[in-house]
C-alpha cells in the first residue's frame, strides 16, 4: 500500500516545529540582551515548570484519577479539574520561582524572562520534539524510506506503525500548523501570567493576584479541556483561547501600568 503526506502537511509541521524551538530561543535572547540575569530566570522558570507541571502535576493526576476515575469520563468535571489543576501548579511553582528571582533582580525583565523559560521549555519538550518526530517521519516516508523506518520491527510492531502512519497522514493539514499556533497563545499567556506574579512578588499588586492568575490560567484552558474531551474542533478551541489569551494579556498589561508604572 502505498502511503505519503501532503507537502502542505509536511510544510505546516515545519513551521510548528521552527516555532516551538525558535521562538523561545529568540525571546531568550532578547532577554539576554536586556539583562545579565535573565539566563538564571529562563532556566528557573524552566526549571519549575518541569518541576510544577511535569513532575508533581503529572504525579498528582495519576492519584486523583485512580482514586475517582470517573472524573476522566466527566467533560464539567475533566474540565473543572484539569484546568484548576493546571492553574495551582503552575502559578505555584511561578509564584516560587520568582520569589527565589525577585531577591536577587526585582526589575520587569526578571518576570518576563521567567515566562520565556517556563512557556519556552513548555513549547519544546510538549510540542517540539514531537512535531520535530513526524516532521522526520513524514520526511522519511515521502522519500520512499519507509523500508528502512520500519526495518528491525516484528510484523506487530510494523501493523501498529502503518496503523499510526496512516492515522497521521489522514489529518488535515492544517491540524499540522495548530500546534504553532498553539505554542504561540501558550507562550503569550505564560507571559502575561507571569508578569502578573511578578506584581505580587514585589508588592505592586496584593496577594490576591496569585488566585486571580490560578483562576485566569484555568478559564484559558478550558477550551482546550473541551477539545481533548471532543466537544469541540481543534480549530475553535484554537480561536477561543486566543480570544482568552488576549484579554488576559490585556488585563495584565493594565495592572502593569496602573500600579508598577505608577509605583516607578
Amino acid at each position: 500500500m502505498s502511503l505519503s503526506f501532503p507537502m502542505v502537511s509536511v510544510v505546516f509541521t515545519a513551521i510548528s516545529a521552527l516555532i516551538a524551538f525558535v521562538v523561545p530561543i529568540v525571546l531568550a535572547v532578547l532577554c539576554c540582551r536586556r539583562s545579565r540575569n535573565a539566563l538564571l530566570a529562563i532556566s528557573v522558570g524552566a526549571i519549575c515548570f518541569l518541576v510544577g507541571a511535569m513532575l508533581l502535576e503529572s504525579l498528582f493526576h495519576q492519584l486523583v484519577f485512580s482514586l475517582v476515575p470517573g472524573i476522566a469520563q466527566n467533560v464539567v468535571l475533566y474540565c473543572l479539574y484539569g484546568c484548576l489543576a493546571a492553574g495551582l501548579f503552575e502559578e505555584t511553582a511561578r509564584l516560587i520561582g520568582l520569589r527565589y528571582l525577585c531577591k536577587r533582580d526585582a526589575s520587569p525583565v526578571t518576570g518576563f524572562s521567567y515566562g520565556v523559560g517556563h512557556g519556552g521549555i513548555e513549547a519544546i519538550l510538549l510540542v517540539g520534539v514531537s512535531v520535530a518526530n513526524n516532521l522526520v517521519v513524514m520526511t522519511m516516508v515521502n522519500s520512499g524510506s519507509l523500508d528502512s523506518l520500519l526495518e528491525g520491527a516484528t510484523d506487530e510492531q510494523a501493523s501498529n506503525a502503518m496503523a499510526q502512519l496512516e492515522q497521521l497522514a489522514a489529518q488535515p493539514s492544517s491540524v499540522f500548523l495548530a500546534a504553532g499556533i498553539e505554542r504561540i497563545i501558550a507562550i503569550c499567556l505564560h507571559l502575561a501570567l507571569s508578569m502578573l506574579i511578578w506584581m505580587v512578588v514585589t508588592k505592586k499588586l496584593p496577594m490576591w493576584g496569585y488566585p486571580l492568575s490560578i483562576g485566569l490560567h484555568a478559564i484559558s484552558n478550558i477550551a482546550a479541556a473541551l477539545y481533548q474531551f471532543g466537544v469541540i474542533g481543534i480549530w475553535t478551541s484554537e480561536v477561543i483561547t486566543a480570544a482568552v489569551v488576549v484579554c488576559i494579556c490585556l488585563l495584565v498589561r493594565w495592572f502593569y501600568r496602573t500600579r508598577a508604572c505608577a509605583a516607578a
